[in-house]
């Protein structure tokens, strides 16, 4: 399938999501309010002579300003989609199927039907990418081209895009500020890095703003509720989002049920549901207007952003971005059922410590309200790419630290990408669990013959007992001349660099993945030597890049900042209610709630 040319271009597209009948794109259309609108289901409504939203010349003056058209959940014949390509040109982009992976973080009485009881990692990733996600992605393809869609979308509120391209989509909209897209920052490195790991275009964000920030309940009538879907808008655009769109709120109200009007009031406290002239529509409409004239006064700098460094989404992982009894996974919920490993666990658990060292998101950013969402880049801008058998290294060669996060099942074709890759120049970071050859989630019991020894100078042999106060066991392993210990306990080595060509391998001998579980996700991870050992070497490996900006300081945590290839740098302090101060390159700068500041290196 063609990806519509559109999205080569560095015009940003800003959009809005149309219900039914609802008067939104009139007004996208004469008061300059955005310039793409997503109509739900109905493509009927985007006929000129059945529609009943294109009168009075609407349609005549839409195509007049550029404004795009899409559908969402669409459900329309190749005849249809015909008949849209001729009436709107390059200005119809396609259709979003919509959450066709929103299994992946349901309960067992969400997930689909046809969801088949997988035996292991293997079937349930194939059937998932093979059969589930590929159906639509056929479908289009047994058309004639022209009745193809321009471009098939596909949204999921698990940061799990990299499956969703695999499987042909051409574009994914992770859906922001959603279950494990809660954490934009992360969610976005997601999309940003499956997008080059995949060959596509560009990657686009789906903003769930109403209805996810009513998890955490912020009330509706509270600055902080508009700041944080403008301070998302904008953290998404620094990252290098091509398009934005508002998924609901613009047009009535829908998650009134479970958030507050207003600060002053019960959490517990229901808003009356507010139609399309309710003033929490158009506040929803409003700060999409002033986003998309902002998009229109401040260019973005040409490319996508500088990255550097990786971690690496795992052979067969299936983290969707936080942990949750609720979960199982690759939504195998019956394996679940007699054996824990199938649930959020220690892999998982890991994978969020990591998470939480490079994309933080401050709990007080929205205060005196519980902040999910929004967050800054202590280390600047880093890819998550997912890693499995048709990894080429060559779609590694821009980052000169990759690294793991969770679970990993390691084959031979991939010990020898990470080979390539390192003796290219690259570092690669991993642990030993990293290294097992299971596809039955054991994650504890596999013993030295599961491991690939993809380390060079380096063969793990089986475990024994930390002790010293160390949590869970650690590897035995022979090292050949010029491995070099790193770090070590008791004596015995711990951390290990291994040369590998013109890189090397950095190797953690922790035999159990180190994250404990913990009860609440807004509390720190326990004290946990192991665990603080491999956030600590993942950043200061990272964090010893040598790059043209470099930011410290306290606040870190609240500022996101990315470099372009021209030297454009962007910084925002995402905390929307205190200023905040870093150093960018040794000099102190303080930064207004909210504000963006735009530099040349």
């Amino acid at each position: 399938m063609t990806t519509n040319t559109i999205f080569l271009a560095s015009r940003i597209l800003v959009g809005i999501a149309g219900y039914g009948d609802s008067p939104e794109f009139a007004e996208v259309v004469t008061n300059d309010e955005c310039n793409v609108y997503a109509q739900w289901s109905r493509a009927s409504n985007l006929l000129p002579g059945e529609s009943k939203i294109l009168v009075d010349g609407l349609y005549e003056k839409a195509k007049e300003k550029g404004v795009h058209v899409m559908t969402i959940y669409g459900t329309h014949d190749g005849p249809t989609t015909k008949r849209l390509r001729e009436a709107w040109g390059d200005l119809y982009l396609g259709n979003n199927i919509g959450e066709y992976a929103g299994f992946l973080y349901q309960d067992e009485k969400s997930c689909f039907p046809s969801w088949p009881k997988c035996r292991d990692l293997k079937e349930a990733h194939d059937w998932l990418v093979g059969e589930m996600l590929a159906g639509p992605h056929r479908g289009q393809l047994a058309r004639p081209p022209d009745e193809r869609e321009p471009c098939l979308f596909s949204t999921s509120g698990a940061p799990l895009a990299c499956y969703e391209l695999e499987a042909g989509m051409d574009l994914v909209c992770n859906e922001m500020y959603a279950v494990g897209c809660g954490d934009l920052a992360y969610a976005a490195s997601e999309a940003r890095g499956a997008a080059r790991r995949h060959g596509r275009v560009g990657w686009m964000g789906w903003l769930a703003h109403e209805w996810q920030t009513a998890w955490l309940k912020l009330p509706y009538n509270v600055p902080q509720k508009q700041d944080s879907l403008e301070v998302g808008l904008k953290e998404l655009w620094l990252m290098g989002a091509r398009m934005l769109v508002l998924e609901s709120g613009s047009g009535g109200t829908q998650a009134q049920d479970y958030t507050p009007p207003d600060g002053d009031c019960p959490p517990d406290t229901k808003t009356p549901k507010q139609g399309y002239d309710g003033e929490i529509p158009r506040a929803y409409r409003r700060t999409m207007k002033n986003f998309y004239q902002w998009t229109k006064a401040t260019p973005r700098a040409e490319g996508e952003p500088v990255v550097d460094a990786a971690l690496l989404l795992g052979n067969y992982d299936g983290y969707v971005g936080m942990t949750y009894p609720i979960f199982a996974i690759f939504g195998q919920h019956h394996l679940a059922e007699t054996n824990a490993n199938w649930k959020c666990g220690a892999p998982e658990f890991t994978w969020e410590a990591v998470m939480e060292e490079f994309f933080p998101h401050p709990a007080d950013a929205v205060a005196p309200f519980v902040n999910g969402w929004i967050g800054g880049s202590p280390f600047g801008q880093i890819d998550v790419v997912n890693v499995d058998d048709n990894l080429d290294a060559g779609k590694l060669s821009r980052y000169k630290v990759v690294a793991f996060g969770g679970w990993n099942t390691m084959t031979p074709k991939i010990a020898a990408t990470l080979r390539e890759h390192a003796a290219a120049g690259g570092t690669v970071a991993l642990m030993v669990p990293q290294l097992s050859s299971r596809i039955d989630r054991d994650f504890s019991g596999y013993t030295a013959a599961d491991l690939v020894q993809a380390v060079p100078g380096v063969t793990v042999k089986g475990p024994v007992e930390a002790g010293g106060g160390f949590p869970g066991r650690i590897a035995e392993a022979d090292l050949a001349p010029g491995v070099e210990v790193v770090e070590s306990l008791d004596g015995r080595p711990l951390v290990v660099k291994a040369p590998c060509g013109k890189g090397a391998f950095y190797l953690y001998l922790a035999w159990d993945f180190p994250a404990q579980i913990r009860s609440c996700a807004d509390t720190p991870y326990p004290e946990n030597k192991s665990l603080d050992l491999w956030r600590k070497l993942l950043a200061g490996l990272v964090g010893s890049l040598k790059r043209p900006v470099d930011v410290r300081g306290e606040d870190t945590a609240y500022v996101n900042w990315a470099v372009y290839p021209d030297g454009t740098a962007y910084f925002l302090n995402t905390d929307c209610v205190k200023e905040r101060t870093v150093e960018i390159n040794g000099v102190p700068t303080v930064f207004a709630p909210k504000e963006m500041k735009i530099r040349k290196f």
